[in-house]
């Protein structure tokens, strides 16, 4: 698939600001990430997006104790030359025991994400505005790019995990994190620090695509436990699509 030129005028200002956050602070956080270019796809583009999280298949690598989440991946290859992105069909995640002390050590293999997740426009959309913003920052390079829609459910009984490994490194160049549902839940407060700081940003994502970006080899990220938001909710959840970029050299 092609990559997205032409993102709006109003959206590339919001993209320069991001870039500038990004370099100087090392993360950047935005509430209308980029909401103009997206305004133009329709409402079906989003409902066929959307609901490929009601699809996701059980993480079955994470015990019982650490919480409960469902999850897809798929993985593109960007070549800045030809200006095209790849899917690829691999589905391997790998992290190390310094990186993921839960699950570090594993070669985990997830369900690929669907086809109506990997060719909506409303990702295509979403990979051209993080690339933009990965081009204003560190100019115009090929990048291996991950994709993982999360799911966290939580019930009266059990909290709700998005990060059980705790404070942590994802071990990629570049993290984003876009939000695209919660529902019947409190908590999961998103936390950046430096490793020899403190919490230098802390916020509950609530708006869709709200979005963070860091820059995963100088920062460190957590996300609080989640509950059910009354007696009444039988089961809350909070979903999420982390995107990764990682520096290749095709």
């Amino acid at each position: 698939m092609s990559a997205g030129n032409a993102l709006r005028q109003s959206d590339q200002a919001v993209l320069k600001q991001l870039s500038e956050l990004l370099g100087n602070c090392h993360y950047a956080h935005s509430y209308d990430y980029p909401l103009a270019e997206l305004a133009s796809l329709g409402q079906d583009a989003f409902r066929d997006f959307n609901a490929t999280w009601e699809r996701l298949c059980a993480d079955a690598y994470l015990s019982a104790e650490n919480g409960t989440r469902e999850r897809r991946i798929c993985k593109f290859e960007y070549r800045h030359r030809e200006g095209q992105w790849t899917p690829l069909p691999d589905c391997h995640f790998f992290q190390t025991e310094a990186h993921n002390p839960l699950l570090g050590g594993v070669q985990r293999t997830y369900q690929r994400s669907e086809a109506t997740f990997i060719e909506s426009a409303v990702l295509r959309s979403l990979l051209a505005a993080d690339l933009a913003l990965m081009e204003l920052t560190v100019g115009r390079r090929d990048w291996l790019v991950t994709c993982h829609q999360f799911r966290i459910l939580c019930d009266p009984g059990h909290s709700g995990h998005a990060t059980p490994e705790g404070r942590h490194r994802d071990g990629h160049d570049f993290v984003f994190q876009h939000l695209i549902n919660r529902q019947h839940v409190i908590g999961g407060e998103s936390r950046i620090f430096h490793d020899d700081s403190g919490c230098v940003f802390n916020a509950t994502l609530t708006d869709y695509l709200e979005t963070i970006v860091l820059n995963d080899r100088i920062l460190m990220h957590e996300v609080s436990p989640l509950q059910t938001s009354g007696i009444n909710s039988d089961r809350g959840s909070r979903d999420m699509l982390i995107i990764d970029f990682d520096l290749a050299d095709f």
